[in-house]
């Protein structure tokens, strides 16, 4: 009984560890595309004088990509073939990015705060959104689903 008491929580000290790390790793690369994105975007907006939605489009679209790559090949650590991960990927970005939307424009249009300081806020739901649903859904081993 002990013995076993011992490995279920060395499993799940293992669990936690592997989970802390991927966060980091998750992080880490959402600062990463986040600092590229929103240089796009402040760019975009602010010497390009481009509408403040298709700027974040923009910066969005390379986060896209450079997200998915990344997290799929570092954060999550997945060697399964791309094509299976891409579309939920997608989903989840897509939604992310809704949330986004909806975030930055209550923030713009109702709120009346500044759209640079808007778009900082509206990141926010982004990424809580996206580590949770590329966690446990793109990116999760078939195995734990």
């Amino acid at each position: 009984m002990v013995l076993q008491d011992i490995r279920l929580n060395q499993v799940f000290i293992k669990k936690i560890v592997h989970r802390t790390f991927e966060i980091i790793r998750f992080v880490c690369v959402g600062l990463f595309r986040t600092i590229v994105g929103l240089s796009i975007i402040f760019t975009s907006y602010n010497l390009l004088h481009f509408n403040y939605i298709i700027s974040n489009v923009a910066g969005y679209g390379v986060g896209f990509i450079m997200g998915f790559v990344l997290h799929k090949k570092w954060t999550f650590r997945s060697d399964r073939d791309w094509s299976g991960e891409v579309i939920p990927y997608a989903v989840i970005f897509g939604i992310g990015y809704l949330i986004n939307l909806v975030i930055l424009l209550f923030c713009v249009e109702i709120l009346k705060i500044n759209k640079n300081a808007s778009q900082l806020i509206a990141v926010t739901g982004f990424t809580a959104f996206n580590y949770l649903g590329n966690s446990f859904w793109t990116f999760r081993p078939p195995e734990d689903r």
